[in-house]
């Protein structure tokens, strides 16, 4: 039996862009249907994206509505990436929960990750040995083969960061998730390690809230944002244990865009972050 249709988050955003061009012209769904010469039906399927919305689709409905040439050919041309296969689509099913591929494929697309951990290192600059280490400590218990599958897709996710067009990373963890000795003091000193390396990047700016910096915003509650080049507003995301919590309206990414805001001004500069880094992975024997 075929797996049902899971509209893809590139194809949900096409979905919700099409309702609000037909919005102010008055048209009702079934009169929109009519005009493009097809049924009411598929108007609701193709404004809730639960079937494929192909870039003919996005054309019709876009000379139908009197859409501006640029706004329609920006909306075509997504609809035509939106065709392509990314990367997350071929690993095993099991590496990625739906709600984390969901996440996945939004930061594939994004420009700027503002991401805050309380506990752990972030993954987009996590070492593989790291990521092992937490795979297996997650309960229930995953198979070597499961763990190796979530590793590799974790190393595919990273490239965004060193590739030719790298996404922004705006980095903070708290003191506590550099001294959780993960894997051993060998994975946790390579890790830290890696940090250092990483905040060279004009692209990342890595920050840690020391432990002495006394109650600070957001407190006990990591979170990211993601922020977008095309005028896609920013969307949030808090990682539960099993599942995640996606956050669009604005005025809840604002909550969140405020504290981040908070957590950079209590947070150490990106200078002193790595000095603090290298000395706690200095400090740790095999």
């Amino acid at each position: 039996m075929p797996d049902p249709y899971r509209p893809s988050i590139r194809l949900r955003r096409i979905a919700r862009t099409l309702r609000e061009w037909r919005v102010p012209t008055g048209l009702q769904s079934g009169e929109v249907a009519a005009k493009a010469g097809w049924s009411t039906a598929k108007q609701s399927r193709l404004e809730n994206a639960t079937q494929p919305i192909t870039p003919a689709d996005v054309m019709t409905l876009a000379l139908l509505y009197d859409i501006a040439e640029p706004v329609r050919d920006k909306v075509f041309r997504a609809t035509l990436a939106a065709q392509e296969r990314g990367w997350w689509e071929q690993i095993e099913k099991e590496a990625l929960a739906e709600d984390v591929l969901s996440y996945v494929e939004l930061e594939s697309e994004a420009s700027k990750v503002c991401v805050f951990k309380v506990d752990l290192i972030p993954g987009l600059l996590q070492t593989s040995e790291y990521a092992a280490a937490i795979s297996h400590a997650f309960l229930p218990a995953a198979s070597e083969e499961l763990v190796r599958h979530r590793v590799n897709a974790r190393m595919k996710r990273q490239t965004r960061v060193e590739d030719g067009h790298p996404v922004h990373v705006e980095a903070i963890v708290t003191e506590a998730a550099l001294r959780v000795i993960v894997g051993g003091p060998g994975v946790m000193r390579r890790q830290l390690g890696r940090l250092v390396s990483l905040s060279s990047l004009p692209n990342i700016d890595l920050r840690v809230i020391a432990a002495n910096s006394g109650a600070y915003p957001a407190m006990g509650t990591p979170f990211s944002i993601l922020s977008f080049a095309s005028e896609e507003p920013d969307v949030g995301y808090v990682e539960l244990v099993d599942k995640g919590v996606y956050l669009e309206a604005a005025e809840n990414v604002e909550t969140y865009t405020l504290n981040f805001a908070g957590l950079q001004e209590v947070a150490l500069s990106p200078v002193d972050s790595v000095e603090l880094i290298s000395t706690i992975g200095s400090s740790l024997e095999d």
